[in-house]
């Protein structure tokens, strides 16, 4: 679906994730669109299933952040996977099948029920940590968790 600019955005993207990608060196370019990202996680967890899945995690964000693909696609999934070293083909399969539309409807479902409602979203011990945040953010929540467990 087409993705509008936001009030405040630049650059199709918001100050505040411009800021951390620019801090890190990270090229990022906001598509004009919001892809159906269902395909994408379920074609994650076959590259899980065939051990893969950090080369096809890093890809997938590659092509959606860096190139602008749409990652919703069979197409774009065929060929990252197959950057990857994967089998293209059996990928298809197993999406046209739904062999994990299951796994990716419950994980949906968990994440719901513990309030996450966007992403990226980080458990910290029991801090809940919800969109692009500086380090600065996890640096906090790991400092409190470090003097609750001298608490107790």
């Amino acid at each position: 679906m087409p993705r509008p600019v936001k009030p405040g955005e630049v650059s199709e993207l918001s100050a505040s994730v411009r800021n951390l990608a620019d801090e890190i060196g990270l090229k990022m370019v906001r598509p004009p669109f919001t892809p159906n990202s269902r395909p994408a996680l379920e074609a994650a967890e076959y590259a899980k299933e065939k051990g893969k899945f950090e080369a096809f995690h890093l890809a997938l964000f590659k092509a959606f952040w860096e190139d602008a693909k749409n990652i919703g696609l069979h197409d774009v999934l065929r060929e990252i996977a197959e950057s990857c070293g994967l089998d293209g083909t059996e990928l298809m399969r197993a999406l046209d099948e739904g062999r994990y539309t299951a796994v990716v409807v419950k994980q949906d479902a968990e994440a719901h029920e513990l309030g996450v409602t966007g992403i990226p979203a980080y458990i910290v011990g029991n801090y809940f940590i919800e969109g692009a945040q500086p380090y600065s953010v996890f640096q906090k929540a790991m400092n409190l968790l470090k003097k609750r467990g001298n608490r107790e």
